[in-house]
């Protein structure tokens, strides 16, 4: 566990210093911040993925050693429960967010509408 720490301490020291000394002050962490964003972007769907596939996972696992076996049939019952509120959960924050998000104008990436003086004559 502490060489485990150890390293990534040392990772994200170094990090942190590589962006400290970086000859545009802020592009490096807009660069950091989009690249956060892409990850996450991606990693979202890979879970309700993996999710969907545990789901399947179990149902065949039940079926095929559950008829034989009690305590085989009430793990995999209850591993297909797991699954279907795993999947529940995170589909219901990922809509969550995206209703906040339409709610308080943030659309899809992060975009806030920039506020403006108001010209007269003028459509915006």
């Amino acid at each position: 566990m502490k060489k485990i720490l150890t390293t990534l301490l040392i990772t994200a020291s170094t990090t942190a210093s590589v962006f400290a000394q970086s000859a545009a002050p802020g592009s490096n962490l807009l660069q950091l911040l989009a690249l956060a964003q892409t990850i996450v972007a991606r990693l979202v769907p890979f879970f309700i993925g993996l999710a969907v596939v545990s789901l399947f996972y179990g149902i065949v696992m039940f079926m095929w050693k559950g008829r034989e076996n009690p305590e085989e049939h009430d793990k995999w019952l209850k591993w297909m429960g797991f699954s279907i509120l795993g999947i529940f959960v995170m589909v219901s924050v990922w809509g969550l967010i995206g209703f906040l998000g339409q709610m308080f104008g943030i659309g899809q990436g992060g975009d806030v509408p920039v506020p403006g003086i108001p010209v007269p004559g003028t459509t915006n």
